[in-house]
């Protein structure tokens, strides 16, 4: 408890503080005067001023602020700071700076958290590896169809080169497939073990057309467990990483496609799930929750969860490549993260997906807290601090007033009125409600943390 307790105090530090330094270090390039930059919101239980600017701990562990000369006190969450004893120059005041210096100064909290993201994603891969799907066995085909030549591909074939250069691993297959540059990709196949090689040619005339050929290869893995999601089904029902599910409610499963399809059709009916730990076959009974999945074309499905990650093998990286994946890396983590928020908004305008799927979806402190100890243990906390830096720059940069997302609102309704800003109560009126919202939002995650430790 005391260690998941310091590892989620030293996760919610670094990034709150990597954030309010961006803010703070934009402020300073511009020449904006900072009167307080603090960790945390609300009222201060520890503050030391240096030169101009005062250094403050909070209350309230949902965020921090960089109070600046001239900006609104009533802009956000933060305590007050009694201008008057302080020497300001109204040339260094925030709302003195023009657009572009403003825009710069806000952007640059979600930035510092992307380029946090990218520095955390290139030391794991230089220094652990990166993760991949170990084989390179095509469990089955899907989209047949859609491509010629795909149809060929037999289930359980293993890949052993891609428009003739071998590949080591589920990742050499993707990357070598979306850089072909031909109209068709050409695909040397074998059976589990490599022999009997056959080739099969599909037709792939465009960058879409390959991106829908990686997708249709469905790779096969064991249903053994990687690693498990705190408070969920198989986590609280005593599963534990190693484990291999050898069946469920009485079926056979052999690949971890075969599993999750089991798993995904039974959201709310209790499943018997047998495992192999070291030999011992032991059996637990566990009721998937309801969640959602993304599917083609973007869009997310409401399926049965337990809570469980595929298997992964680490492979090694040089520093010039762990420089460009991390980068890589990142973008392609912020595109998935963004989409699926994207996703699950129009699912719920669409009713697509329920209310009460979508709320338990929110995470709070104490979630966090569970699984920053759970991936430290695991060995992968950089790369939760990594993911969980992403979110906090995509939080940040939703429209609404107090985050980051709202003050570029402001600005761009700024601009649109031809340089005339909206009033001091016209902006009031929307942090208010703004606030509002936040604290829903903190008030319904901090509930699902309840709801999860106590199992309601």
């Amino acid at each position: 408890m005391l260690y998941t307790l310091l590892v989620s105090i030293f996760v919610l530090g670094v990034l709150i503080f990597i954030h309010e330094l961006g803010h703070f270090l934009a402020a300073k390039l511009v020449d904006v005067q900072v009167l307080r930059f603090s960790i945390g919101l609300g009222k201060p239980f520890w503050a030391r001023r240096w030169g101009e600017t005062e250094y403050a701990l909070c209350w309230i562990p949902f965020g921090g602020y960089v109070k600046m000369a001239g900006d609104d006190p009533a802009e956000g969450l933060e305590g007050e700071v009694d201008e008057e004893e302080i020497t300001t120059d109204p040339q260094r005041h925030f709302e003195n700076k023009s657009v572009l210096q403003r825009f710069a100064v806000i952007f640059a909290g979600p930035l510092a958290n992307f380029l946090l993201a990218i520095v955390l994603y290139q030391g794991v891969f230089f220094f652990q590896g990166a993760d991949t799907i170990g084989g390179t066995v095509i469990e089955t085909v899907q989209n047949a169809a859609a491509l010629p030549g795909l149809e060929n591909v037999r289930d359980r074939s293993r890949v052993i080169a891609v428009n003739g250069v071998e590949v080591q691993s589920w990742d050499d297959i993707v990357s070598k497939v979306l850089a072909g540059s031909e109209n068709n990709t050409v695909l040397r196949l074998g059976n589990e073990q490599g022999e009997d090689a056959y080739r099969v040619t599909v037709s792939t005339p465009e960058d879409s057309t390959r991106r829908l050929l990686a997708a249709s290869m469905v790779p096969y893995t064991p249903p053994e467990i990687g690693g498990l999601v705190p408070g969920k089904p198989a986590r609280e029902a005593g599963l534990e990483r190693g484990d291999v599910i050898e069946r469920i409610d009485g079926q056979p499963v052999a690949s971890w496609l075969e599993m999750t399809r089991i798993i995904h059709a039974s959201a709310g009916k209790e499943l018997e799930i047998v495992v192999n730990r070291g030999g011992e076959r032991i059996s637990f009974n566990i009721t998937p929750d309801k969640g959602t999945i993304p599917v083609g074309g973007g869009e997310l499905r409401e399926v049965g969860l337990i809570g469980i990650e595929r298997p992964m093998k680490r492979i090694k990286m040089s520093l010039g490549e762990s420089l460009v994946e991390g980068a890589r890396h990142t973008v392609r983590v912020t595109v998935m993260l963004t989409g699926s928020f994207a996703n699950l908004v129009v699912g719920l305008v669409s009713r697509d997906i329920s209310l009460s799927t979508a709320k338990d979806t929110l995470g709070g402190p104490v979630l966090i807290g569970q699984m920053a100890g759970e991936w430290a243990r695991s060995g992968r906390l950089w790369s939760f601090m990594a993911i969980l830096s992403i979110n906090l720059a995509i939080l940040n940069l939703l429209p609404i007033p107090v985050l980051d997302g709202g003050h570029l609102l402001f600005l761009a309704i700024e601009v649109v009125r031809f340089g005339k800003p909206l009033s001091v109560n016209q902006r009031m009126r929307m942090i208010q409600v703004g606030m509002l919202l936040v604290f829903a939002l903190m008030i319904l995650a901090t509930a699902n943390d309840i709801a999860r430790l106590f199992g309601l």
